[in-house]
């Protein structure tokens, strides 16, 4: 017995079956063609820290801390006080943990997206930013740590001390706030 099949029916049937396959490999290509950017935050978070237009912008905070015990200016110099502690927590936090490196990626800004191009990725994610990473879970990771850190031209001592940050776990986050708040770190 001969099955007839009404031809705009098999029409619709073939354009569906082709639209699905097409949008299959397009959903392929897309997810394997992605490239992101992947960082170990701490040693970006170190190498910002240690820049000499960091450890400057350091120096005459503390300068002004300094100069304002010396004259007696007690709200001004605890004010100092706190807002150098605030930033030796963050850090910490950076350096020791998982919190991202905002200070340095601020400071980077400008030159993001040349790094990106560069580098062929599309975003960067900190290697520890679990929830960012599970969003590419397909894509293709490229270590552009190197590159982050070169910005802020550390010497060769710094990056001696990021390379061997680089070999140990971060703390997890609420151990880290956890010393802190004992000051211990």
């Amino acid at each position: 017995m001969k099955t007839n099949f009404h031809p705009t029916l098999t029409i619709a049937t073939a354009l569906v079956v082709a639209l699905c396959a097409t949008n299959v490999r397009a959903a392929e290509t897309d997810n394997a063609a992605l490239r992101i950017g992947i960082y170990d935050s701490r040693a970006v978070a170190f190498a910002w820290f240690w820049s000499a237009a960091h450890q400057n912008q350091l120096n005459e905070q503390m300068r002004a801390a300094r100069a304002a015990k010396a004259a007696g200016d007690t709200n001004r110099f605890n004010e100092l006080g706190t807002a150098l502690r605030e930033q030796q927590d963050r850090i910490h936090r950076e350096g020791f943990s998982t919190a991202p490196p905002t200070e340095a990626l601020a400071e980077l800004k400008v030159r993001l997206p040349e790094i990106q191009r560069a580098a062929g990725v599309s975003v960067l994610v900190s290697k520890w930013d679990e929830g960012s990473l599970r969003q590419f879970k397909g894509a293709q990771q490229v270590d552009v740590t190197d590159q982050l850190v070169r910005e802020f031209n550390p010497t060769e001592k710094s990056l001696k001390t990021i390379s061997e940050l680089e070999k140990s776990k971060p703390l997890p986050l609420d151990q880290c706030n956890e010393l802190i708040r004992k000051g211990e770190i």
